[in-house]
């Protein structure tokens, strides 16, 4: 069973995919390769043959073929005309006009002879001169069988154009042996009376080209082995790169998120491939770090809303208690009592509201937008901005048409909550708070500024934390609970806008709000 599903996973393997699709493209380039050989000998040693059969039609003058007309005549020059043309290696037929077989150079060879021994008289005159040997062996054919067509074969080729001179045909003989026949018009060429039929046997051809099949074979496999070894090699040394890429991934866990793969393989698209690894493990480790941050965001964020939310509680639990013991007989231990717990329970229900608020922000639910004037905004929130900042002085510089898509309660929100974090921080009698806008780029501003204490430069990039309260500001007469700046934050995440400060201890800071501008 293991072994079954080691040969399923080593087919399904790159190397081994890559190895036989080169295996079938070189099997069938060799295929190709060797019909295409193939076809281009046959057709070469086929023409070579019969460029021999058209040369040996001019033993005899094809003009004088045109005025042999009849029947009669072609049967008085049918024997003139085998032996005229027979020879060692290529036969003779004379067909008339139907189709029929006159005469072959079987029978007229057999004749020759016959006549040449009957003449005693000239016997001793061809031994003499040698010309009898040489008749008697050029002119008894070998050739036992010749190719013959259907009547209505050699019909088609006597109407076919032409005198016939370029075509040619492989016919079989009676003995199945292969032979390449060609055709001579006796004759007018357009209304030819008969044909002459010249052929000569291919059995050499087929020789020569089985021996051709047999070497293409032994050479194809010796190609086929070599190509083999070597394209295991070279495969082997193209996907070195890609099973180092794998052996390192596997050995990357939350410890080795680090770890990056080299992208100077020398290869583009492996390249490619590691640089798109690195990339992803690089947002893996980023978002990881991420969620670390958050998850100890989050534990500070517990501990702290756990303490903040502690506090008032054991105040109030504390004023309880001391009413059970009989301090509610007292009015003034009432009073004073009962106005803490309402002040604590105030704080608590703050407290709880921008909690919800938060948790609403993180939700990112949809509020209503609507173009308005921040001009507007602030002039409708001054009056409880005076209040709020009791005798400190604010000042507002406003550019008119400051237009912008926003959430009215939720931008009064940031401006209310910016003012009471400068109310915090500045001086009561010498405090000043400035709001103004401005238009900068394709974005609306608006800014509010203090000259108060300042925010040192370690704590700049914290300010907007949840709970977060620098080390001068975590006495209780501050108020607060390190919520309102991320509450801001969130509100202009939730525009698409974005904040910036600046601060100087001793001098005071400044917060920038941008939000996109509506002409």
């Amino acid at each position: 069973m293991m072994k079954k599903v080691s040969n399923k996973l080593k087919l399904k393997s790159l190397r081994w995919q890559l190895l036989s699709r080169f295996f079938i493209i070189l099997i069938v380039l060799l295929v190709i390769m060797g019909v295409t050989q193939y076809i281009t000998t046959k057709n070469y040693l086929c023409r070579s043959k019969a460029e021999t059969l058209s040369a040996k039609f001019h033993d005899i003058d094809i003009k004088s073929l045109m005025f042999i007309t009849t029947p009669e005549a072609i049967k008085e020059n049918s024997s003139f005309i085998v032996n005229k043309l027979v020879d060692i290696r290529i036969s003779v037929a004379v067909i008339d006009k139907n189709g029929d077989t006159l005469l072959t150079s079987e029978k007229a060879t057999n004749i020759l002879v016959e006549k040449v021994i009957n003449k005693d008289e000239h016997k001793d005159e061809y031994k003499d001169k040698g010309e009898y040997e040489y008749r008697y062996k050029d002119k008894i054919n070998p050739i036992t069988s010749i190719p013959k067509l259907s009547n209505t074969d050699y019909i088609q080729v006597l109407n076919q154009y032409g005198n016939l001179e370029r075509s040619y045909k492989l016919v079989k003989d009676d003995n199945n042996n292969l032979h390449l026949v060609m055709w001579r018009k006796i004759g007018p060429i357009d209304s030819p009376s008969g044909l002459i039929q010249l052929s000569t046997p291919v059995q050499d051809v087929e020789e020569i080209l089985e021996r051709e099949i047999y070497i293409y074979i032994g050479v194809s496999i010796l190609i086929l082995i070599i190509g083999a070894i070597l394209g295991a090699t070279v495969f082997n040394q193209t996907l070195n790169p890609l099973s180092n890429m794998t052996n390192t991934l596997e050995q990357i866990n939350v410890n080795e998120l680090h770890t990056r793969l080299p992208e100077d393989n020398g290869q583009l698209e492996i390249d490619k491939l590691s640089n798109s690894f690195n990339n992803m493990l690089e947002r893996i480790e980023t978002s990881f770090e991420k969620e670390q941050y958050i998850k100890e965001k989050m534990r500070h964020f517990v501990s702290d809303a756990s303490h903040e939310l502690r506090t008032p509680l054991t105040s109030i639990h504390g004023f309880v208690e001391v009413l059970l013991m009989g301090a509610a007989k007292n009015e003034n231990q009432l009073n004073l009592a009962l106005n803490s717990i309402l002040l604590e329970s105030e704080r608590l229900t703050k407290l709880v509201n921008d909690l919800l608020m938060l948790t609403k922000l993180d939700q990112q639910a949809s509020v209503e937008m609507n173009t308005e004037n921040i001009n507007n905004v602030i002039e409708e929130v001054f009056h409880q901005l005076q209040i709020l900042s009791g005798k400190r002085k604010i000042q507002l510089q406003l550019v008119d048409n400051i237009n912008a898509n926003i959430n009215r309660d939720q931008i009064k929100q940031i401006i209310f909550n910016l003012t009471q974090n400068a109310v915090r921080h500045t001086d009561e009698n010498k405090g000043i708070i400035t709001i103004s806008t401005g238009i900068e780029d394709t974005f609306a501003i608006l800014k509010i500024a203090d000259n108060g204490t300042g925010i040192s430069e370690e704590h700049l990039n914290q300010i907007f934390d949840r709970f977060f309260r620098s080390e001068s500001h975590r006495s209780r007469e501050h108020g607060g609970y390190g919520l309102g700046l991320s509450i801001v934050k969130s509100i202009i995440d939730a525009h698409k806008g974005r904040i910036t400060v600046e601060s100087k201890l001793g001098v005071g800071t400044t917060f920038t709000i941008y939000l996109k501008l509506i002409k």
